[in-house]
């Protein structure tokens, strides 16, 4: 094996932020949904010069040669670790009482947000995810079909859980990986992703019907993808295109944060406060699991964000910060990201055996700030954790 790989820009944490938006940004201008509201000149601009920002960092951390792929020999005892979180989903199942994706089967009322196991349960589906990339990156160094078998056998999980969110996370990263891995002409991976790209979007948006009619139409009486259509405003241009309707789904996910962005800039009051900052800390600067219990212990609820509709609950990373602070919240937020990339990819060093996971969830985490706060949500930013902790516990690895 080459023992100097070169330097990538595909998995550069710094550009997949500027191609998250950027997506976003292309897919807004779509304009299938009378819901959006038109984008502002100062979001243009702000989101711009968060490019030029991302982009120079991430020309430097190229040119430095530091996200360089080392192939390593696993040194942790998988099997072990996999029954251990067989065994943890089969207690969450039981206090649960139930599995949900058999309960939306049977069309039974369930709160997705009230599943598992207080705090085991994100430790083990956190955990979970950062062992499912681990092992397809094992996988992809060592060829040993066991370690695609057992990845796939953890995809289930979530799949069980109906997490709609996990399962797409973790496929991310493990494209991620994947991309990392790969040292040939990369020019036949983007044209097969493109390919699966679009057919992951039409699973998305046939299992999104399904979970919406579970609960807003159990009764049956209106086709699958006419009620997402009517929630969501479709215009006539896409009503009547040939475009199969569940990527109305893919439409909606992809640009509305960007939409409830928007809408929560026009005409909303901020208050600088020094309470007002200390909640913005908590709150956007944390994790989740801790900020809520903060939070509830000083009976603080979170600034509600203006939507363009109730069911799209998601603003970007940006939009509750400016609920706090206006575009000074927006900014900090902006470059608090920044420098969590960096620490983490100063920590985790290209010689250490869990430095290409850690970069592949580190790249999903960057992607998905379209969508919301990635380091809140621990369910993503705490996959970060894994790789730093394993690194203090395991001795020298072997590179293959």
């Amino acid at each position: 094996m080459d023992t100097q790989p070169k330097s990538v820009t595909d998995v550069n944490p710094f550009f997949t932020y500027i191609l998250g938006f950027s997506l976003a940004l292309l897919v807004y201008q779509l304009d299938w949904s009378y819901l959006y509201p038109e984008i502002t000149w100062p979001v243009i601009i702000f989101l711009t010069s968060t490019f030029l920002i991302s982009g120079v960092i991430g020309l430097y951390i190229y040119r430095k040669k530091v996200l360089r792929f080392y192939e390593f020999n696993n040194k942790l005892s998988v099997m072990n670790w996999v029954i251990a979180i067989t065994i943890g989903y089969m207690l969450n199942f039981a206090y649960a009482g139930r599995i949900p994706l058999f309960s939306i089967v049977n069309n039974d009322d369930i709160n997705y947000f009230e599943f598992g196991i207080p705090t085991f349960y994100v430790i083990l589906a956190t955990f979970t995810s950062f062992f499912t990339v681990y092992l397809f990156k094992c996988y992809l160094v060592e060829k040993k079909k066991k370690y695609l078998f057992l990845c796939f056998y953890l995809l289930i999980f979530p799949i069980l859980v109906f997490n709609r969110g996990a399962v797409i996370l973790n496929l991310s990263s493990m494209f991620f990986v994947y991309l990392f891995s790969y040292k040939k002409n990369k020019l036949r991976v983007y044209l097969a992703v493109v390919g699966i790209v679009f057919a992951v979007l039409m699973a998305f948006g046939i299992l999104g019907n399904i979970r919406t009619s579970n609960q807003i139409d159990k009764n049956g009486t209106q086709e699958l993808s006419q009620i997402m259509l009517n929630l969501g405003e479709a215009k006539p241009d896409f009503v009547n295109s040939a475009i199969p309707k569940e990527y109305f789904w893919s439409y909606l996910y992809i640009s509305s944060p960007l939409a409830n962005m928007q809408k929560n800039i026009d005409g909303r009051n901020i208050d600088y406060s020094a309470s007002n900052i200390a909640q913005y800390v908590n709150g956007e600067l944390n994790f989740d699991f801790i900020s809520k219990r903060i939070f509830s212990s000083f009976n603080i609820v979170k600034p509600d964000n203006k939507l363009i509709a109730p069911f799209l609950t998601v603003g970007t990373v940006y939009s509750t910060s400016y609920s706090y602070l206006g575009w000074l919240g927006m900014c900090i937020t902006f470059l608090f990201l920044m420098g969590v990339t960096l620490l983490y990819l100063v920590i985790m060093k290209p010689r250490n055996p869990y430095f290409s996971t850690g970069v592949a969830i580190l790249n999903t985490f960057l992607l998905f700030c379209i969508f919301d706060n990635m380091f809140f949500f621990s369910g993503l930013s705490f996959q970060l954790v894994y790789p730093v902790l394993l690194s203090l516990t395991t001795k020298k690895a072997v590179i293959i």
